[in-house]
């Protein structure tokens, strides 16, 4: 899946072998075999005429077949990735976790892939994350801190103490901003969207390098999110 997302990813003239291992920190062996299965099952195929491998639309509507969410938020987070520039990911909660979706890269040349489909960490150490956390009651957001306090300390030596002011921050601005705990030298702005029974039921984040996000892109960039979601409701 690792593989395939990679591909996904990179649309535009394909991934040679090489490309790939450099994406994805896999062996060549290990890539040679993997793309053999995926191009035996229709996932991927050979550009013609060249050593490059792309993913195939197949491939993207299986991947959108797994939850309605991905399908829900798609056309929006391509929509911000082309207005930003920037890496746009899709985030969940599942218990006291956060889990990444979906991600589109943006045009602008250098991005930070904060996450991918599939990663889980404590929910509010990213900024999807954090929104998600600050939609919920003051006593379900103490429950899950104390329950991710252990590791909360592996991402940056944040304290249990700092999630809950980020919690408050967060309320305060009416979006999420997260900077350096993650990934270092990354700053993200996220913002969730509830369902009707006011439950948070996605989130969605814009992340660049540190200095392309001063404070007046951070609440630009919230009110571009904030704007999409507020269309994807009606569809809830």
């Amino acid at each position: 899946m690792h593989l395939l997302r990679t591909l996904r990813d990179y649309p535009d003239g394909g991934l040679s072998v090489t490309d790939l291992a450099r994406l994805t920190g896999l062996q060549r062996p290990t890539i040679y075999r993997l793309l053999a299965a995926l191009l035996e099952e229709g996932f991927a195929y050979n550009i013609g005429g060249t050593k490059r491998f792309a993913a195939s639309n197949l491939a993207e509507t299986t991947i959108l077949d797994q939850d309605p969410r991905i399908k829900l938020a798609l056309p929006t987070m391509r929509e911000l990735a082309a207005e930003t520039g920037d890496a746009v990911f899709l985030v969940v909660r599942d218990d006291n976790e956060s889990l990444s979706l979906w991600r589109e890269i943006g045009p602008y040349p250098v991005q930070i892939l904060a996450t991918f489909a599939g990663k889980r960490q404590p929910l509010g150490v990213g900024s999807g994350g954090l929104a998600l956390l600050a939609k919920l009651e003051d006593d379900e957001v103490d429950s899950i801190i104390a329950r991710n306090s252990k590791q909360l300390e592996q991402y940056g030596g944040m304290s249990s103490r700092e999630m809950r002011q980020l919690v408050d921050n967060t309320r305060t601005r009416g979006y999420s901003v997260v900077g350096n705990y993650a990934v270092r030298g990354a700053l993200g702005v996220g913002c969730a969207l509830c369902d009707k029974e006011q439950r948070p039921y996605l989130a969605i984040s814009v992340t660049a390098i540190t200095d392309r996000m001063p404070a007046t892109r951070q609440r630009k960039i919230a009110g571009l999110i904030q704007e999409k979601l507020n269309t994807l409701a009606a569809n809830l």
